[in-house]
């Protein structure tokens, strides 16, 4: 078992959970690991055939009074060549919440405890299955939203996150290998390397590891989505646009200025990476209460946003308000959508180096370019190869971070020529770091971060 998880996951217990989501359905899976699955599966299954490691059997699963309760497949799989690394039973029933409950509270009467969201995988982790990295990924591949977000997930339940770092910390390894070498054998003239040679070999790392962290913005956007705002002032069209990147009549559309007092959101997928899209009230001074509510909700829009869309009206001149949104947003990433290209233009404005897009939200002039500046956004944070590891959360993305601080500490200790002893304690924090991210080592707050957000049976 992996330092420190020997003391946080306990699996003498056996454990057991529903697989399959709640609901009817053709097929209901009901998991049971650790070292009772088999002894407890059969005292209920019984068939003409043996429980084989990797063999589907078909038998009966049989109640403890004896009536016959459902045909059943159960599959087994041995101590360690299974998902969790124990002893595994995974029962196919008929997926009837009925007869699936019936099955659990059988083994349940067996003394085996109910699993616990993620328990699964985390016994997974602990018995060396899989690295911390694959078991977000776990996660990530079951929640997934677009096709993108499933591919990348998947190469990290394939172990891309571990094939990154390992060549990384192996050569942090040897600097601090080099170092204690040549403390522990100062009299036996073990020659060691100056402060700048071991600044030089520190500074490759740091370089791995910020490139690693920069894929974090695009990683963010990947698996979060992006947050983005449609923001101007009243009746330019904004629940127009709204809809037409929709696609659908989600927003009221009416001529009367100030009909959206709220925000409203919408999914989207835009090549592979999910759009949270909002649609603002229209940012404006006003007297009315209810109007500035909406107002402030815009404003809070605006401060969560990845990008804004604003919307100005082509068929008249800048007027105060206008000045006031371009302000508002001039220190965010955003997009100048000029609308109403439908209509004789009167509009004129500097754009102060960034492109207008001219669309017509009526008549669905304009859109795919529109479309297109947002894809160019998105490219734009793209820092790594689609085949390559990129950061996905905000753990992974913390303990880089981390690293790469005590990792500069240290190279910048080398400059100062900073005793060897003094530079090891950052060198060894920095592989402390590391080693949380794969999961070598781990503490039970991290745990509940990750698994406390799984599903139970997963």
């Amino acid at each position: 078992m992996l330092e420190g998880l020997n003391k946080i996951v306990h699996t003498d217990d056996t454990i057991v959970a529903i697989a399959t989501p709640l609901g009817r359905s053709a097929i209901g899976l009901v998991r049971i690991s650790g070292r009772e699955a088999l002894k407890v599966t059969k005292k209920f299954f019984q068939s003409p055939h043996a429980l084989q490691h990797r063999r589907q059997v078909v038998g009966t699963w049989r109640d403890s009074s004896g009536d016959s309760l459902d045909e059943v497949v159960i599959a087994f799989s041995e101590a360690p060549h299974s998902y969790t690394g124990e002893d595994l039973v995974e029962i196919g029933a008929h997926g009837n919440p009925v007869i699936l409950n019936r099955l659990l509270e059988n083994v349940r009467a067996c003394g085996v405890r109910l699993a616990a969201p993620g328990e699964f995988t985390l016994r997974a982790v602990a018995n060396g299955k899989m690295d911390l990295i694959q078991a977000e990924a776990v996660r990530a591949f079951i929640e997934a939203q677009t096709e993108h977000q499933a591919r990348t997930a998947l190469r990290q339940m394939e172990g891309a996150g571990g094939k990154k770092i390992m060549p990384v910390k192996q050569q942090l390894v040897e600097v601090i290998a080099h170092l204690e070498a040549g403390i522990d054998f100062a009299e036996d003239d073990v020659e060691i390397p100056d402060g700048k040679q071991i600044s030089d070999r520190i500074d490759l790392i740091i370089c791995d590891l910020v490139a690693l962290k920069d894929t974090f913005g695009y990683g963010r956007l990947l698996s979060e989505g992006l947050q983005l705002a449609i923001l101007g002032k009243p009746n330019v069209g904004k629940s127009s646009l709204f809809n037409r990147l929709l696609l659908l009549d989600r927003a009221i559309v009416t001529d009367t200025p100030g009909t959206t007092r709220d925000v409203l959101t919408e999914a989207l997928n835009l090549e592979g990476i999910p759009l949270r899209l909002m649609d603002t009230a229209g940012l404006r001074e006003t007297s009315d209460e209810v109007e500035r509510m909406g107002v402030g909700r815009s404003l809070e829009a605006l401060a969560e946003a990845d990008l804004a869309l604003v919307v100005l009206d082509g068929s008249h001149l800048l007027d105060d308000d206008d000045e006031r949104v371009l302000n508002r947003t001039s220190e965010i990433p955003h997009l100048l959508v000029v609308n109403k290209a439908d209509l004789p233009q009167a509009i004129q404005f500097r754009t102060n180096g960034n492109r207008a897009i001219h669309v017509s939200a009526r008549t669905g002039t304009g859109m795919e370019a529109l479309r297109a500046e947002i894809k160019t956004f998105l490219l734009q944070r793209r820092t790594s190869p689609g085949d390559e590891f990129i950061l996905t959360n905000q753990r992974q993305y913390e303990t880089v971070t981390r690293s790469v601080g005590f990792l500069v500490t240290a190279r910048a200790a080398c400059h100062e020529g900073v005793p060897h002893e003094m530079v090891l304690l950052d060198l060894y924090s920095a592989l402390s770091a590391l080693n949380e991210l794969t999961g070598e080592v781990v503490t039970e707050d991290i745990l509940d971060r990750i698994f406390s957000t799984f599903c139970i049976g997963k």
